[in-house]
């Protein structure tokens, strides 16, 4: 099967949604609450239609709960807001239970279904637990509840169905997997697989036999958004495997000899991020499902499973793990416990399958995509093992524009609000954070534009004023009359901006490594980095194929001889950021979209007043620079500090672009910098009330 895919860029989500947006299809969901089922339906309610969602609940508040829960985590994961007015208006919630006959819905809501000119039947719900213990629970909800929904998609005169299942309903047949049907008495590794590939017979028997239109799709090992590298929530397939050795690894540290682990030394794994199989399900909705019963939602690039395990090995700081094709010696008592806490991951390293796939090529997967996953992901598990990560609250801005924005810290205590460089994500606050959350309610947000790419791009507002003015909408949201600021690279100059045009609303500010609208010239130097991007970034931002160019010349595309000197350029602004944080850095430059919009954000930072509006503020102001700064020049926060009226600077000879992530110390400076001040302006405020 032939797909022409010369109407948009093939794995760009926003545009796909974007160009089929007013394609009316109305909808039922099953899994709306789980890792699959949540993501598709975050992105299709992007589109228009009804979404009809089967969901499990005591009450239909709470069912709307779970379903708002499990899409508040999407958003998360894709640094995006909660898109709370497609939910109110397009959303219908059915209450059921699809191990139940007929899925056991009321009367009243089976007749608003067979009114409701269903398009699509989208079956995402599944049991994923593996263990021949739970034989009769995974039996019941993977086959007896396949039955179940098929019946309420006849009864519902649904026009198509469609049935999620796995990759890995092959078993333990290696070689080439073809995307068809498979015989049922093959030997398998765990009971989920044959109980997804006997619903797969179940469905195209029902079906066939009552004329109804069926497509079977088969995601591999599910990862998290490729548009943040986290892991989304889930933990499943590479996450499972990697909790469990994050759990185990105080006993794996004492090991004197490594755990032998049995696998094929050859075997690869097929790693698919979420959006790309939202994407592949929405494009086969777009094209009418095309001439094919099944489908692997899989990816171009399989990865050596040896080398993923060892990766995850060395990111916990540990060796405990030697791949083998056999043991030469009976197991060990903690090589037992291990198989059987992972038995269901032996099943990806113990074969070696080439999954056919029809859809166009996704880009796949790198081993860097794939350390950046590894390193978000046990940071998520540090910070939910210490209990302690950002409170994520929705805010809209004046212009209606909905705002994801996270606190830390007792409200009781006074406010401080952290200004994120743009595009930036809020993991880069989070360490910053913590350490300021004893003494202050912290408040930071997303960036509109980027990283959150969903809400609309308005070039018109692509100036430090609009995240200003956001700034501003967040402090009247909590009721706060005055806080104090501090700003991180160009948050620098969205808080110059806000206490030059709201001097009422800030009490002082702390400027971090600002990277600003001071023009460079013989007093003020510039690093390389800043070079490049003033010189790169206008040509992206007035052309969106400019976008498109440098993301390819970044992930690999061939250069001609007239791409060296730009290649040099974006090498030079990638590898001017510490390595560590390259997955959180990187956010901008991951897709044209991005970079396009991240070009303007910054092209329009560097077009503005001359002085970075230093002339308009007479605030107490802590300027910090670091000697090793490859990113921001010293040189730009020295003039920063001669422009302001009450400008004070601090230079770190030794610190660079990101010690506010680093260095506890600079946590202390703002402490005690925004605390002497803040008696000053109580002082003040008091002697003007009375």
């Amino acid at each position: 099967m032939e797909h022409q895919l010369t109407d948009y860029r093939y794995g760009d989500l926003l545009e796909l949604t974007n160009r089929h947006r007013n394609t009316t299809k109305n909808i039922i969901l099953t899994g709306a609450t789980g890792f699959l089922g949540s993501n598709f339906l975050f992105w299709r309610l992007r589109q228009s239609g009804k979404i009809y969602v089967l969901v499990r609940g005591e009450s239909q508040e709470h069912a709307k709960q779970r379903v708002y829960d499990a899409l508040a985590v999407c958003a998360s994961a894709y640094n995006q807001p909660i898109p709370k007015a497609d939910i109110d208006s397009k959303l219908e919630y059915i209450l059921g239970d699809m191990t139940e006959t007929m899925c056991a819905i009321s009367k009243a809501d089976m007749e608003k279904l067979a009114a409701g000119n269903i398009s699509e039947f989208w079956h995402c719900a599944a049991s994923l637990k593996f263990e021949d213990r739970h034989k009769e629970e995974i039996y019941h909800h993977n086959i007896n509840g396949t039955q179940n929904v098929m019946d309420l998609a006849r009864r519902a005169n649904c026009q198509h169905y469609l049935h999620i299942s796995t990759a890995y309903t092959s078993g333990r047949v290696a070689g080439d997997i073809p995307e068809t049907l498979h015989p049922v008495d093959i030997a398998y590794n765990n009971f989920y697989e044959s109980s997804k590939n006997e619903g797969e017979h179940e469905v195209a028997r029902y079906c066939d036999a009552n004329g109804l239109d069926y497509r079977i799709l088969r995601p591999a090992i599910i990862m998290g958004p490729l548009a943040s590298r986290r892991s989304g929530g889930t933990r499943f397939g590479i996450y499972g495997l990697t909790q469990e050795m994050y759990r185990l690894r105080e006993t794996l540290s004492k090991l004197q000899t490594p755990l032998r682990l049995i696998g094929d030394l050859a075997a690869a794994g097929n790693l698919v991020p979420v959006d790309q199989c939202v994407f592949d399900m929405i494009y086969l909705s777009n094209i009418g499902f095309g001439d094919q019963k099944v489908y692997h939602l899989t990816n171009s690039s399989d990865l050596n499973v040896k080398t993923m395990l060892e990766k995850i090995d060395v990111a916990l700081g540990m060796k405990s793990i030697n791949f083998v094709p056999e043991r030469d010696t009976p197991a060990t008592a903690i090589e037992e416990l291990f198989d059987k806490r992972t038995v269901f991951y032996g099943g990806y390293y113990r074969t070696i399958k080439n999954f056919a796939r029809s859809l166009p090529k996704h880009a796949g997967l790198s081993w860097a995509d794939y350390g950046t996953y590894l390193t978000a992901f046990i940071k998520e598990l540090d910070e939910q093992q210490s209990g302690t990560t950002f409170n994520r609250t929705q805010v809209t801005a004046e212009d209606g524009t909905e705002l994801c924005v996270l606190t830390l810290g007792d409200n009781s205590k006074p406010p401080l609000v952290l200004a994120n460089a743009y595009g930036m994500p809020s993991d880069f606050m989070f360490p910053l954070a913590k350490r300021l959350s004893d003494q202050f309610q912290v408040i930071t947000w997303e960036s509109r534009w980027v990283p959150a790419i969903t809400h609309e791009f308005d070039l018109a507002k692509c100036h430090s004023l609009t995240h200003a003015r956001d700034l501003v909408s967040i402090l009247d949201h909590f009721g706060i009359a005055k806080a104090a600021v501090a700003g991180w690279s160009s948050g620098a100059q969205v808080c110059l901006r806000t206490m030059a045009q709201f001097p009422d609303r800030i009490s002082s500010a702390v400027l971090l490594n600002g990277g600003v609208s001071l023009p460079a010239s013989n007093e003020i130097k510039i690093t390389e980095f800043e070079k490049n991007i003033r010189t790169l970034f206008p040509k992206i931002a007035a052309n969106y194929r400019f976008a498109q160019k440098y993301c390819d010349l970044i992930y690999g595309a061939h250069a001609t001889s007239d791409d060296g000197e730009d290649r040099k350029m974006i090498s030079t602004i990638l590898t001017s950021t510490d390595p560590f944080l390259l997955y959180m850095t990187s956010v901008p430059f991951r897709t044209p979209e991005s970079l396009f919009r991240y070009a303007n954000m910054m092209n329009g930072l560097f077009s503005e007043r001359a002085d970075a509006w230093t002339a308009d503020v007479p605030h107490p102001v802590l300027v910090h620079v670091g000697g090793n700064d490859l990113v921001t020049h010293p040189d730009v926060g020295r003039f920063l500090v001669a422009g302001l009226e009450n400008g004070v600077l601090s230079f770190d000879e030794n610190g660079d672009h990101f010690s506010h992530f680093y260095d506890e110390d600079l946590a202390s400076m703002i402490k005690q910098f925004v605390a002497q001040h803040q008696h000053q302006v109580q002082a003040q405020d008091a002697l003007i009330a009375s």
